[in-house]
């Protein structure tokens, strides 16, 4: 099988206003969430590039607009299906675990990474702690948020995970 770019880039689901847009980030080939993690610019974009699921046309979609990005493992979903919180075998990572609920209602929980710039950039990328989410990953706009709550922290050195001194 042939790869295309679009087999390359991550499925997305863009809410914004009434409007949701399925399609494929488009960003430079070989880009996976972990790549985009590990060069996230300083802020988010002033505007992202999906390729439209439904007509196969790219559209610049302003990020400040933006009730938030979902990186999915489909785009069916499963409407039925009822998040589930506060889950306690999650793996354990370093970071803040928190609830937060956007101005539509829709309440979900994740692991935040306890940075800088989780306090001064526009939005955060939420880990769910749901293992059965349509969501692998979720860039949350706080603008859209009416409410977010810390619902604990996760310390390795707590876990009786002690750091090592590299010699």
């Amino acid at each position: 099988m042939i790869e295309t770019k679009t087999d390359r880039s991550e499925k997305v689901v863009v809410q914004f206003g009434a409007k949701t847009l399925k399609g494929y980030l488009e960003a430079p080939a070989g880009d996976t969430i972990e790549e985009l993690l590990k060069g996230a610019p300083l802020g988010a974009p002033a505007t992202l590039r999906i390729r439209s699921l439904e007509s196969d046309i790219v559209e610049e979609v302003p990020t400040k607009d933006l009730k938030a990005i979902f990186y999915v493992h489909s785009f069916e979903g499963d409407a039925k299906h009822k998040e589930l919180n506060f889950y306690g075998k999650s793996p354990i990572v370093h970071g803040i675990w928190m609830r937060v609920q956007f101005l539509d209602g829709e309440v979900m929980e994740g692991i935040v990474h306890n940075s800088l710039r989780y306090l001064v950039d526009p939005g955060f990328f939420l880990f769910p702690t749901d293992p059965f989410s349509n969501n692998k990953l979720v860039y949350v706009m706080k603008s859209q948020l009416a409410d977010h709550r810390i619902l604990g922290t996760r310390s390795l050195q707590a876990m009786g995970i002690a750091s090592r001194k590299i010699e």
